[in-house]
């Protein structure tokens, strides 16, 4: 039985071969209309031009899409300036950088709009099916357009393993294994959280992910985690705090 089977489902939306394809693409059911017998509790569709996950309970609320837009207080132009702890902990003389966790892409996209040479992986089939409507809306901004840029590379699978299968080794690895980008559209009720939890799946062993990025990385592996945490990988060789966040730095020996 399929993991999704019973969870989500497709909800139609205006081109119905494109509500297809995708439902087939996860093996999911695709339904014109949701009654309250519908079994499956999530769905997928297309809303205001953007691929949305929403939750039975809150059918007429937005749902939850990736943000292509810069958050609050980052800048808007391209390049964007590196700096804050983020920016810091990467560094300037980085140029390529792959972020193993994307989840919503947030952290993502910061990094991508500071000109960093970008590589994404998520393992979730439904985030995939997010990221790509995202990338594909962030290619049609003005800005994007205007610059004849591309969006990031999306790479499906388990980080442990794309890692280890990359064929030229990042300057930067990123990864953020404690817990995902806050995000504007939250107020779900706690039994939707925990199903969308089950949905997009736990975190992968944060050890043996970040045992795998230092084997991956040419230089450097940067770790985003709460500033109450223990470090991820023994004792930092530098660390960039932020409000609640602390940026840990691991040097390639």
């Amino acid at each position: 039985m399929h993991k999704y089977l019973g969870k989500l489902a497709v909800l139609q939306s205006d081109d119905k071969a494109e509500s297809q394809a995708l439902a087939d693409k996860l093996s999911v059911p695709l339904y014109e209309s949701v009654h309250k017998k519908t079994a499956e509790d999530f769905f997928l569709t297309w809303r205001d031009g953007e691929l949305k996950l929403l939750d039975k309970e809150l059918l007429k609320k937005g749902g939850l899409s990736v943000d292509i837009f810069p958050r609050h207080g980052e800048q808007r132009s391209w390049p964007a300036p590196k700096e804050g702890a983020l920016a810091q902990a990467i560094g300037r003389k980085t140029k390529t950088v792959v972020d193993a966790t994307t989840g919503w892409a947030q952290d993502s996209l910061h990094i991508f709009r500071m000109g960093y040479d970008l590589r994404c992986i998520e393992r979730s089939p439904i985030m995939l099916a997010l990221l790509e409507d995202a990338f594909i809306r962030l290619e049609q901004v003005d800005w994007m357009r205007r610059l004849e840029l591309s969006s990031p590379e999306l790479l499906a699978g388990n980080a442990i393993d794309v890692l280890a299968s990359l064929k030229e080794a990042p300057d930067c690895i990123y990864i953020d294994p404690m817990f995902p980008p806050k995000r504007k559209k939250s107020a779900l009720p706690k039994k939707s959280m925990l199903i969308l939890r089950d949905l997009l799946g736990d975190d992968m062993d944060r050890e043996a992910l970040f045992d795998a990025a230092m084997a991956a990385t040419s230089k450097k592996v940067v770790v985003k985690c709460p500033d109450h945490a223990a470090p991820l990988g023994g004792r930092p060789m530098e660390s960039f705090g932020s409000k609640l966040l602390r940026y840990d730095v691991y040097l390639k020996r």
